[in-house]
Parts: C-alpha cells; structure tokens; sequence
C-alpha cells in the first residue's frame, strides 16, 4: 500500500510540475509578446517623431521670421516706405500671410496607453515625458487657433499690396514684392497690429522650440529603453 501511495505521489508531484511549468511558459511567451508589441509601436513611435521634427523645425522657422520681418517693419517701416517699396511689401506680406498649421499625432501614444503597453516601459523618464508631450499637444494647437483666427483672417492690409510678381520664400509661392506707390504708409494703430502680430508669432516660436526639445528628448530616452 506505502509502495502504491508514493507511486501516486510522484504521479501526482509529476503532473503537477508539468502543468507549472507549462503555465510559467505561457506567461514567458504572453510577455516576450508584449514586449515585442511594446518595442514595435515604441520603433514606429520614434519613425513618428523624426517626421514630426520636420514639420516642427519649418513651423518654428516660420513664425520666428515672422518676428524678425515684424521687428524691421516696426523699426525701419517709414524708412523703407521713402526708399525701398519693394522690400517693405514683401516683409508686411510675409507677416501677414505667415501661418502654418498644428497637427496633433498621437496615434502610436494612444496605442501604448490603450493597449496597457505603457506599463512595461521601464524607463520611468521616457513615461513622463510622453505625457507631458501628449498633454501640452492641446495647448499648442489651441494657439495655433488663435493666432490665425487673430491675424491670418485678416485681410485689412492687402489694400497695400502689388498683387503681381509674388515672391518664393521657402519655395512657397504667396507673398508680394511691393507695397503699392498710390497708398499711404501705415498709421499707428496698423503699426501697433505689426507689433501684436510680431509678439504672437514669438510667443508661437516659442512653444514650437518647445516641442522641438520634447520629440528630442523623448527620440533619446526610446533608444535608452529599446538598447536595454
């Protein structure tokens, strides 16, 4: 009978350690899953980011040219309106017509969080970070609302313009090479919207520098996390 019990036992002891081991495979393989689910949207997330910089970096150069161009018309306005026409159309153009859009991609991000992936990114930094980016995307494009509902819907200064000989800037075809000989030059309250549109688009330039070191910085922490 002792014989036949310990015969059960190890059966017993047999199946068991066989049903553990089978299940702790399992659970190995469910989370090797995930964690190629986790370093594939992390690699698209990454590809992601590099084309949004490009995107970031002209929009930064944009609104950062409309200030300069701002500075020049506020500063030597009067100055090129007695001798260079030409140029003082083009920079009042440039700052008039200088928009670019805000598009929020948050495709990749939403699927980590969706997903449950997000959990198993180690690198605690690279976490904060995304959240911070994904947060503050609102608030970006909610000044990028405002400042073409504030001044590119504006159409007040094109009665100054020469609609004839439009210039490239950035190989963008749209802004006009002279203010017209027939209108006088700008009063002050049309000075003071030059400057409040300067003062926009810094403030916008800003925020896209901004963004400009959050995709860097995230760009970075991805490898940190992908190279452990």
């Amino acid at each position: 009978m002792k014989k036949y019990l310990v015969k059960y036992l190890l059966e017993f002891i047999v199946i068991i350690t066989g049903i553990s081991i089978s299940f702790y495979i399992e659970k190995q393989n469910a989370i090797q899953y995930k964690e190629e689910l986790k370093e594939e949207s992390l690699k698209k997330l990454k590809s992601n980011l590099h084309k949004e910089l490009e995107g970031l970096h002209f929009d930064y150069n944009v609104h950062s040219t409309a200030k300069k161009y701002s500075d020049v018309l506020y500063e030597k306005g009067l100055e090129l309106y007695k001798k260079n026409k030409d140029s003082l159309g083009f920079y009042l153009s440039f700052l008039k017509d200088a928009g670019t859009v805000f598009v929020e991609n948050d495709e990749e991000y939403s699927a980590l969080l969706n997903s449950g992936l997000i959990e198993l990114i180690e690198n605690r930094k690279l976490v904060t970070l995304l959240q911070g980016k994904y947060s503050d995307q609102t608030w970006y494009r909610k000044n990028n609302d405002l400042l073409i509902e504030m001044y590119l819907r504006d159409e007040s200064f094109n009665k100054f313009f020469e609609s004839k000989n439009r210039r490239k800037h950035k190989n963008i075809i749209g802004y006009w090479t002279s203010y017209r000989d027939d209108m006088r030059y700008l009063n002050d309250v049309e000075i003071n919207k030059i400057s409040q549109s300067g003062l926009a688009h810094s403030l916008y330039a800003s925020l896209m520098k901004r963004a400009i070191n959050q995709d860097s910085l995230i760009i970075k922490e991805i490898d940190i996390e992908l190279n452990k």
